[in-house]
Formats: C-alpha cells, sequence, structure tokens
C-alpha cells in the first residue's frame, strides 16, 4: 500500500472509530441519567457502584468494538492472514503496548500506526467520562 493510501486509510478509520467511541459514550448518557434516578431511592454506595460500573462497561464496549474494527481491517488488507493473529497485533498497537513479536512491512507500518493514535485519543475520551461521573457522584462534603 502506498503511503498516501495507508495515510488516507489510516485518517478513515481513526475518524470512525472516534466518532463511534463519540457516539457510543453520549448516547450512554441519557441511559446514565435515568439509571441514576431509578436508583436515587437505594443506598448511596450501592447507586454509586452500579452507576460507576455502568460507565465502566460503556467505555469497555466502545475499546472492543473499535478493537475489532481495527482487527478486520488489518486482516481485509492482508496485513495477516488469520483473524487470532490480527486481533493480537490491533490490541498491541491500540494500547500502545507494542509488543514487537509481530511487526508490519513498510507497507502497512504507518496504516498501523493509526490505531494507537484512536487508542491515545478514545482513552482520553474514556478518562474524561469516568472523571466526570466520579466527580459529580462525590459527596460535596469530600471535595
Amino acid at each position: 500500500m502506498t503511503l498516501f493510501a495507508q495515510i488516507v486509510l489510516g485518517s478513515c478509520l481513526l475518524t470512525a472509530c472516534a466518532l463511534g467511541h463519540v457516539f457510543m459514550v453520549v448516547g450512554s448518557l441519557p441511559y446514565l441519567g435515568r439509571l441514576g434516578k431509578v436508583l436515587k431511592p437505594r443506598r448511596v454506595v450501592v447507586r454509586d457502584v452500579v452507576l460507576l460500573s455502568f460507565g465502566v462497561v460503556v467505555v469497555v464496549v466502545a475499546h472492543t468494538v473499535q478493537i475489532w474494527a481495527w482487527a478486520f481491517v488489518l486482516l481485509a488488507v492482508g496485513a495477516f492472514t488469520d483473524f487470532p493473529e490480527s486481533f493480537y497485533f490491533a490490541i498491541a498497537t491500540y494500547t500502545t503496548l507494542g509488543y514487537g513479536d509481530l511487526i508490519l512491512g513498510p507497507g502497512l507500518r504507518v496504516f498501523a500506526s493509526f490505531a494507537s493514535i484512536t487508542g491515545l485519543l478514545t482513552f482520553g475520551i474514556s478518562t474524561g467520562l469516568l472523571i466526570a461521573l466520579i466527580t459529580r457522584l462525590m459527596p460535596k462534603d469530600d471535595i
């Protein structure tokens, strides 16, 4: 794949993943609000655990969807011949661990680096969501 094609395809997948992540996070907010209202009469600890757990599940699902997307695209462009290798590489790259036991040829290295950028960006969004949720759940007296 040419450098230009890697940049275009990587940018497109990065954009799609980031927007998908934002839609999943923002789409969960009304449900989080409704869940909070339903749990209002419950003990504070139970309510807070359920609400924070809901936020964590949303974040985990959003990241998992993106990792699967990267794995399928890496397989489709011929980076790997089987899905387990593609999935493993997608996880290692998306989380920026990059073990180095699987490497790509020069025709896909730039493209795969966009998976790392995707992970960095969306982990930041996820962190923001969870911090905002924790801040909202903290009693005002504890600040």
